[in-house]
């Protein structure tokens, strides 16, 4: 995606590139070592004892293994959705998600932006639905994978033209789509909250579509803690 957004990026950096790459790799690396590494402590314990037990919804239907993993899948997709809409709508959540809008702009680097106590807060959340669902490891595994790639692909600077972005959005997330939830209009960012397939953002209503000069206005209104790492940890606090 670094690469693609090189060479057809839709929106003109406004910050230099390489300050971007340092900045959120850098959020990367201590994410990873403080949070990402140890949660596999939490979430791995606990999809084994989901693959040794019937506790969940998918290890008490009689149906085969192809059905449960559609099944899972969905379910998962439509559980982030309703994370994604949680983290905007409730203000104890809303303060950490909100480091990752601050960036004034959107690119693949930004998919690596989030505070770490948004993970630790995404982790405990990802262990009550591996026990509610009863999601097996592969499928877990496999749905993380996908929906990383995906948080990747959304969040680039990707210039798709318009027929391929119109029909690939009918189905998943694309670029443009989510760029209307980075807006500083607060009526699409408050809105599209899908995180690979967009028909939950269908069935539920909030589908919103800013204009080309509404994706270019992106962020939030204080525009002063898009860098600085002591800034993205206190933001929360602030």
């Amino acid at each position: 995606m670094l690469i693609v957004e090189s060479y057809f990026p839709k929106r003109t950096w406004t910050s230099r590139r390489i300050l971007r790459i340092g900045f959120h790799g850098l959020i990367a690396l201590i994410n990873s070592l403080i949070m990402r590494l140890p949660s596999l402590f939490i979430i791995i314990p606990a999809l084994l004892i989901i693959n040794d037990s019937n506790y969940g919804l998918l290890n008490n239907l009689k149906t085969n293994f192809f059905i449960k993993s559609l099944i899972g899948l969905m379910l998962l997709d439509l559980a982030f959705y309703w994370w994604h809409r949680i983290n905007h709508t409730i203000n104890f959540f809303w303060r950490f998600h909100s480091v990752h809008h601050l960036d004034t702009h959107l690119d693949v680097t930004t998919s690596l932006r989030f505070h770490i106590g948004e993970l630790l807060l995404s982790s405990i959340f990802k262990v009550s639905l591996i026990f509610l669902i009863g999601i097996p490891i592969s499928i877990f595994i496999f749905y993380e994978i996908i929906l990383s790639m995906s948080n990747q692909f959304h969040h680039s600077n990707i210039d798709l033209p318009d027929k391929i972005n119109s029909t690939l959005e009918k189905f998943i997330v694309t670029p443009r789509y989510h760029a209307n939830h980075h807006t500083i209009k607060k009526e699409s960012r408050e809105a599209n909250y899908c995180s690979i397939l967009t028909i939950w953002d269908k069935i539920f209503l909030t589908y919103k579509d800013a204009n080309d000069l509404e994706r270019t206005k992106l962020g939030l209104d204080d525009r002063s803690k898009e860098f600085g790492i002591l800034k993205y940890f206190k933001h929360p606090l602030s």
